[in-house]
């Protein structure tokens, strides 16, 4: 079977993923660049499954935006579990900045945070 190259413009015809949701967040704390580590933002707040596995995921662009969007993502694999649970997750943004910062893009929100170049 032969396969044809797939353009940038056909990802958005691909089929949406069913277990994947935006989540909410409560707050989002950025630690600046050392000479040791890259910048890395953290994001933290209540998940209602024990199971809902939260990522960060960068969108992707062409071209560099003003705030480069990072969104706050789960996964519930089969059922959930019920329970109120504390998360924290944290993503270095090594070539992952707007000119003017990034955006952490929820369920309900976002929040945009000024980074220096």
């Amino acid at each position: 079977m032969t396969r044809i190259p797939m353009r940038e413009d056909d990802f958005d015809r691909l089929p949406v993923a069913r277990t994947w949701r935006r989540v909410d967040f409560d707050w989002v704390s950025i630690e600046a660049a050392t000479a040791d580590h890259s910048a890395v933002v953290s994001v933290g707040g209540i998940k209602h499954w024990l199971n809902l596995r939260i990522v960060l995921v960068p969108r992707c662009y062409q071209t560099r935006p003003e705030y480069w969007s990072i969104e706050v993502v789960g996964a519930l694999p089969g059922y959930g579990v019920p329970a109120f649970v504390d998360y924290n997750v944290t993503l270095a943004l090594d070539g992952i900045r707007g000119s003017q910062g990034i955006e952490i893009v929820g369920a309900t929100k976002s929040e945009r945070r000024i980074m220096p170049a």
